[in-house]
């Protein structure tokens, strides 16, 4: 079996941590006060956003909604990556 690369590197998770950027922003939060919302270091937060660190499935969905996005519009977001 080929060995793939790193899905860090892949151009969908450049764009989901792009998009959760931009949610951020648009909430006028900045990383220290998601940082405070999500309950976890503003470490956290800026090495995902400079994607030294990687999000799972988990941790992104948790983060959606910290942001205040709808079930829905969470689905919607993901979908956008398959």
């Amino acid at each position: 079996m080929k060995t793939s690369p790193k899905t860090i590197f892949d151009p969908r998770y450049s764009r989901l941590i792009t998009d959760l950027v931009a949610v951020r922003h648009k909430n006028g939060l900045s990383q220290r006060d998601l940082a405070e919302k999500a309950k976890a270091s503003h470490c956290f937060i800026g090495r995902t956003e400079t994607k030294e660190r990687r999000l799972d499935l988990i941790e992104t969905i948790d983060l959606m909604k910290t942001l205040g996005l709808s079930k829905a519009e969470i689905l919607k977001r993901i979908g956008k990556l398959v």
